[in-house]
């Protein structure tokens, strides 16, 4: 009987050779492993590919949620004991990133036609302590919704993403033309839609590394600045510590092999094209 493994990360991967073993070949050869030129190209093809500014490559998917959340607390944004809303089913590293910032998730449950957080029932748990709505993208599926655009604008909070699961999906929203007042459609990739996201290279994610990897994604400049500072001990500058930061780092190997998984699996259609006379949709 021939056995169909569940997940066939050898065949996977054996699909980007002989340039997925180049890679790793090449790091090696450069005596180069941390906070070099593949991490560097890395972070700047994959930003391009969501549609941000900024990319800061990070040890894994929790440590990209829990310092989006730690940059908020160092640049007075949140505070100990202020409030996130988050699904109720989620993976529990949604949660962990909240917690261990000494915030309170705030549980929503989800919508039955796609177990993503139900929009509809997002106000009724706002108080005047909720500082952010972090939404996760379950199952390559969008959970961004007009609904939570229009709470995130009304309370001032933050919205943040959960893309472990989704990247390479897209969101598309109504858009009106100065030019005869058309309406069309702009899509912009998960990853971009927040004020921040945090995205997981686990090698059984949608991008997946040859072990743990992940990233922030920001248009944010000064959150950007103080993640990366926060992900590197709390420094800015070699021996001088501005934060209590974390060792959280993505290695060049790895940084290396995503850059040839990006290669194989992009799509090319460019972020914020524009689909004449449509309606918003998710």
């Amino acid at each position: 009987m021939l056995m169909i493994k569940f997940l066939d990360l050898e065949a996977i991967n054996a699909s980007f050779e002989p340039e997925l073993s180049q890679a790793v070949q090449r790091v090696v050869s450069s005596g180069w492993y941390l906070l070099g030129e593949e991490v560097h190209a890395f972070e700047k093809e994959y930003a391009e590919y969501i549609g941000t500014r900024h990319c800061i490559g990070v040890a894994n998917g929790l440590d990209a949620l829990r310092l989006i959340l730690k940059a908020y607390i160092e640049l007075g944004v949140m505070a100990e004991g202020d409030e996130i809303i988050v699904p109720a089913n989620t993976y529990i590293a949604s949660i962990l990133a909240i917690t261990d910032n000494r915030l309170k998730p705030v549980l929503v449950e989800p919508d039955i036609n796609s177990y993503n957080i139900n929009p509809a029932l997002i106000e009724a748990k706002i108080t005047e302590r909720t500082k952010g709505i972090m939404i996760v993208h379950l199952y390559g599926q969008c959970a961004m919704h007009p609904e939570i655009a229009r709470l995130v604008e009304k309370y001032n909070l933050k919205l943040i993403e959960d893309n472990a699961q989704a990247a390479g999906a897209y969101y598309t929203a109504s858009e009106k033309s100065e030019i005869r007042n058309q309406q069309s459609e702009i899509f912009k990739r998960t990853g971009s839609l927040g004020d921040a996201a945090g995205h997981s290279f686990y090698p059984g994610k949608n991008l997946g590394a040859l072990g743990d990897g992940g990233a922030v994604t920001t248009n944010n400049d000064e959150l950007a600045e103080t993640i990366r500072a926060l992900a590197n001990y709390g420094s800015k500058k070699k021996y001088e510590n501005i934060y209590q930061g974390l060792n959280s780092r993505l290695d060049e190997i790895q940084a290396a092999v995503l850059r040839v998984s990006c290669h194989g699996w992009m799509p090319t259609t460019n972020v914020g094209a524009r689909l004449p006379n449509t309606t918003a949709t998710t």
